[in-house]
């Protein structure tokens, strides 16, 4: 049977890992956002199914924040960390899902990492 410390240590990574990847797609998102607010050129308006590039790129400056905010709550070990991180995992697991048919492997890679997301932030501290 596994000891309290090695399943809080177990919880503990799971929590870290959460954490980086949401600072790495906190970041990512971010930085997208960002440029489709200021280089309408670069990226394609053409291929929207939904709004324009401006909407989009609010989301992504929005959704970047929100999810280096998580980051940052899963890091420092605030109570409220895991339910946020949670919220925000099965938030971009169900909106890769509809993604799915435009980017099949970028979507099933982040509903991956989503996934693992959720198991580490629901196994017990």
């Amino acid at each position: 049977m596994e000891s309290h410390a090695a399943r809080s240590s177990s919880a503990s990574r799971w929590v870290t890992f959460a954490g980086f990847m949401f600072l790495i797609a906190g970041a990512a998102n971010l930085i997208w956002g960002i440029g489709a607010l200021a280089d309408k050129e670069y990226l394609p308006e053409d291929g929207l199914l939904f709004s324009t590039l401006t909407f989009w790129g609010w989301i992504g400056v929005i959704w970047g924040a929100a999810l280096l905010v998580g980051s940052y709550l899963l890091l420092s070990g605030a109570p409220s960390g895991r339910t946020v991180g949670l919220l925000m995992a099965v938030t971009s697991a169900i909106f890769w899902f509809f993604a799915l048919p435009v980017l099949p492997i970028f979507a099933l890679t982040a509903i991956i990492v989503d996934s693992l997301i959720i198991y580490g932030l629901t196994e017990e501290p």
